[in-house]
């Protein structure tokens, strides 16, 4: 998937419905994730040396900075924080737009306050007039 986020949720989503006796979480998961791979992302985690991965959390930690670099992590928190609303886009596109962003940039760092400032900031006037009045 091109969103490697809402990937992991769906993997993690069928991996909890298995449960077996006397086989950890992790193990689960690490067996089952190649399963969820195609292309790149495959041949990326056949391509590890054998038993160098042997936690869940190592092999997320792998593929993140594989294929979601901290470069362009780094560019995504700048587009969220310095989001504008186009001429032609209603306060529902905006908001949806601004909230796939988010999807894309999960570990944006970025704390509430500074995430509802980024939106409202990017608002046209009129728009963020009328979010003034309804708060």
């Amino acid at each position: 998937m091109e969103d490697s986020n809402i990937q992991l949720a769906v993997f993690l989503e069928g991996c909890d419905t298995l449960k077996l006796n006397e086989v950890s979480t992790d193990a689960i998961r690490l067996r089952l994730f190649a399963f969820s791979l195609w292309d790149k992302a495959r041949a990326w985690l056949h391509s590890l040396p054998s038993g160098c991965i042997i936690l869940w959390d190592e092999l997320t930690g792998a593929l993140f900075n594989t294929f979601f670099p901290p470069s362009q992590m780094a560019s995504l928190r700048n587009q969220i924080t310095n989001f504008t609303q186009t001429d032609d886009e209603t306060l529902h596109e905006a908001l949806e737009r601004f909230k796939d962003m988010l999807r894309l940039c999960a570990d944006h760092g970025l704390q509430q306050w500074m995430i509802i400032h980024a939106f409202c900031n990017g608002m046209t006037q009129p728009v963020r007039s009328t979010i003034d009045v309804a708060t």
